[in-house]
């Protein structure tokens, strides 16, 4: 039986945001991490102190990642870059696609291979096959694990580094792989999961300690929790139709923090959601796998 997991929920940030998305966070600060990916900005929120910063970026940015120097790998629309919060400062490390103008980077995140992972999309509305998937290496060195995507999505790897989870929103479905955490490759992709239109298209994702794959379903409100197997065990309901990533975070990796947006919304469905594009935090009673940094 599916089950409809009614959880506390506390909304963190009602700016609404155009794109709210890739929320991370910082074990070392505490803090959490997302942006804004067509404002487009970084921000960093404290839960301590309530204290928020914010950053503007030089270009649409699809996805971030902390790094182990202290900095953030960001996927903007003109390629990976550095950034530091300390000088403000954007620094190109490469661009995977400078040939497809159309395409732009998108959801992201570092794996168990201390590789930041990042797929692109076609940015266009008559979306098409022409995306991939990339690995930025820490040297800097790039490589393509996939293409024929239409918009990559739901990067997430399980507990014990050796699966993991991708989907393509556009085509509602999730992948899963094998995979080897030395060589940073991965082995055949496999359907784990084709979305039903109820459940939503699958957009950001995240695994906690059990090994469940949460996966936020845009244009349902939800967040879909899935058994290692693939199986829908039940879902969070949220007060906004377009969540978009969610990720653990806190102390004990035991808030789910969750972006949503309002991009293309009409007038009348952001009357009847006046939460739409805020950033919300959620009590879970299991705690989330943690996420890695970028570097060896």
């Amino acid at each position: 039986m599916i089950q409809q997991f009614d959880y506390p929920l506390h909304v963190i940030c009602a700016d609404g945001a155009i794109v709210g998305e890739s929320p991370v966070w910082s074990q070392r600060e505490q803090a959490l991490y997302w942006v804004d990916i067509l404002k487009p900005a970084l921000y960093r929120f404290d839960p301590a102190s309530g204290q928020r910063q914010s950053w503007v970026a030089p270009a649409s940015i699809g996805s971030i990642s902390l790094a182990k120097n202290g900095k953030i790998v960001a996927a903007l629309r003109t390629g990976f870059h550095w950034f530091d919060p300390a000088s403000a400062c954007w620094t190109l490390i490469a661009h995977p696609e400078p040939h497809i103008s159309h395409n732009r980077l998108n959801d992201g995140k570092t794996g168990p291979d201390g590789a930041f992972w990042a797929g692109t999309m076609d940015d266009r509305a008559d979306k098409q096959a022409c995306a991939s998937l990339y690995r930025l290496a820490p040297d800097g060195s790039i490589s393509a694990h996939g293409n024929e995507l239409v918009v990559s999505n739901g990067l997430a790897w399980s507990p014990d580094g050796r699966t993991m989870y991708h989907s393509d929103s556009r085509r509602a479905v999730i992948y899963r792989y094998d995979f080897d955490v030395a060589n940073g490759t991965l082995g055949p992709r496999e359907v784990f999961v084709q979305m039903q239109p109820e459940w939503g298209r699958p957009d950001g994702g995240a695994v906690d300690v059990d090994g469940c794959y949460l996966s936020c379903g845009i244009t349902a409100g939800r967040i879909n929790k899935f058994s290692p197997q693939g199986e829908l065990l039940g879902f969070i309901p949220l007060p906004v139709s377009r969540p978009t990533m969610c990720a653990f975070g806190g102390a004990d990796l035991k808030t789910m923090y969750v972006t949503s947006l309002t991009e293309n919304m009409k007038p009348d469905e952001l009357a009847r959601e006046p939460l739409a594009g805020a950033l919300f935090a959620i009590d879970m009673p299991v705690a989330g796998t943690p996420v890695a940094e970028f570097g060896i």
